[in-house]
Order: C-alpha cells, then sequence, then structure tokens
C-alpha cells in the first residue's frame, strides 16, 4: 500500500513543489509494506478557462475585476483551494476543495496567486493581474441629429464602453455622476447648470468590442437649440461643457465600492465663422451646419 505523503511517519513529503516535481514523486521502484509506490504523489497542473467567452483568449490571466474564471487541476485530482495571503480584499473562491473552483476576482487591481495542495503536500499556483476600468469610451454610434424649421439638434446614439479591452467587465455596473456646467458665448448659461446622478446603476454587457466592456444599454448624446440661437451674420463663437465624472463597481458595490475610472466631456459648441454646431463626448461626435 502507499501511505499518504511517502514518509508520513515523519510528517513530510520527499515531494517538491508546484510543477517541478522530483524524480521521487513518480518513483515506481520505492516500496512501501514490501510492495511497488506507483503514483504515490502525482504532480498536477492548475488549468484555468475564463467565464466570459469576449475577449476570445479564455486562458488569459490578466482579467477584469469582478471577472470570474474556472480553475481545474490537470489530471483530475482533490485538492486544497486558497488565495495566497488573502486578507479579505483578494477576491472569493467558490470551494476550498475539490477538482474544480471558480475564482471571482476583487475589486481593485491587484496580483492574486491562487494556490492548489494536494494530500501529499505538493503545490502549483497561478497568478492573476486584476485590472480597473481604465478608460472611457463609446462603441459604434448612430447619429440622431436633426434640423426643423424652428431647432437644430446634434448627437448620436451610441453604448458606453470601458477600457482596456483585453478582459471583461461584465460583473460590473456603471452610472454617471454630478458636475456643474461651464460655459461660454453664444451658448453661455446664467446661473450654470447641474449635471445630476443618473440615479441608478446600468450592468455592463458580455460584449468585448475595440472600445472596450459595453453597457447593456445606449446612451442618447444630443444638444438641441433653437436657430434664433444663432443669428445670420453673428460672430460670436460658443461652448458648453459638462465634464461629467463615470463611476464603476462590482455588482452590489463588492467590498470597497465605487472607482471613478474617468471624467468624459459632455460638449457642444459653435464656430460661428463656419456656422458649424458640434456635439462632443468622449471618442464620439457629430455636427451639423446651422442653416
Amino acid at each position: 500500500m502507499c501511505l499518504l505523503g511517502c514518509n508520513s511517519d515523519s510528517g513530510s513529503s520527499t515531494a517538491s513543489q508546484g510543477s517541478n516535481q522530483s524524480s521521487q514523486s513518480n518513483d515506481t521502484t520505492g516500496t512501501s509494506n514490501g510492495g511497488p509506490c506507483v503514483n504515490c504523489c502525482p504532480s498536477f497542473n492548475i488549468r484555468s478557462q475564463t467565464v466570459a467567452t469576449q475577449p476570445s483568449s479564455r486562458t488569459r490571466t490578466t482579467i477584469g475585476i469582478g471577472e470570474e474564471v474556472n480553475l481545474s487541476i490537470d489530471p483530475s485530482a482533490s485538492v486544497t483551494w486558497s488565495i495566497d495571503g488573502d486578507d479579505g480584499h483578494m477576491g472569493k473562491l467558490s470551494q476550498l476543495s475539490g477538482s474544480t473552483t471558480i475564482y471571482t476576482a476583487c475589486d481593485r487591481a491587484k496580483l492574486v496567486i491562487i494556490k492548489a495542495r494536494n494530500h501529499c503536500g505538493n503545490e502549483d499556483t497561478i497568478t492573476f493581474s486584476v485590472k480597473e476600468p481604465a478608460s472611457g469610451r463609446f462603441g459604434s454610434e448612430t447619429d440622431i441629429s436633426s434640423v426643423t424649421a424652428t431647432h437644430i439638434a446634434v448627437g448620436f446614439q451610441a453604448h458606453p464602453a470601458m477600457m482596456p479591452n483585453n478582459v471583461s467587465f461584465y460583473n460590473c455596473e456603471f452610472r454617471e455622476g454630478v458636475c456643474t456646467s461651464i460655459s461660454s458665448g453664444i451658448l453661455a448659461i446664467r446661473p450654470e447648470i447641474d449635471h445630476d446622478d443618473t440615479g441608478q446603476w446600468v450592468p455592463f454587457s458580455t460584449t468585448v468590442g475595440s472600445d472596450g466592456t459595453e453597457l447593456d444599454y445606449p446612451d442618447k448624446v444630443r444638444t438641441r437649440r433653437t436657430l434664433s440661437t444663432f443669428p445670420t451674420g453673428g460672430t460670436t463663437d460658443g461652448s458648453f461643457l459638462w465634464p461629467i465624472p463615470w463611476r464603476a463597481q462590482v455588482k452590489r458595490g463588492a467590498i470597497n465600492g465605487a472607482i471613478v475610472f474617468d471624467t468624459l466631456n459632455h460638449h457642444p459648441s459653435y464656430t460661428a465663422s463656419t456656422r458649424v454646431y458640434r456635439m462632443s463626448k468622449g471618442n464620439r461626435s457629430k455636427q451639423l451646419t446651422v442653416p
């Protein structure tokens, strides 16, 4: 028979840790109680696969806050799972023993080491680089500009997105914050007006495009003025700016709450010399010439 750990009488194992096992680990010539000791302390490796199918590389170890990763043992065997140096802020494992577990990433940027240990002391580890949202963008836009007999409206509709685009933030949610306008010229408003908090958290989708993980719902970005705002022969330019905080958090707030990861400028502007009325926000913009 083969006792647990090969040297169980001394309380230690002769096997080395990790995937670099000593030749003794798989020694088939040793004996225990007079018989062969076959695979007494087998070596193994941790395999990983992201729950998210986008981005397409599902064996990546760079992941977004809140991302989930399926972990398994190859060859399959029961192990004890742990997060190295866990202080309660490094994410969660769905179970601490067995051949599989699911790691849910923490809500702040960290390097996280997951460890698996078998019954005779062999170990393997896998390290994840957890990323926070780095910048805000918009996916492809739809033009919603129009001119009527009395008004001009300029803008677009597009899904907000969070970079980087090499991870998924599908387990996160989004909200715009409060700011006060800065306006001048022909677009001046007195007193300046506030942009309100959007009032609720909106979930991200599983779609990860070139502009990052996209929100489940589109944002309608538009400015609308009466044509009389822009008199023929007028020479005064105009600007209106809301520097809007973009906030994100792992769904239900996780431990540390929301991150203000970027400020996107909601910026209507008017150039009198060309009579161009323009609406820009983040990486997208639309414009019309005032008739």
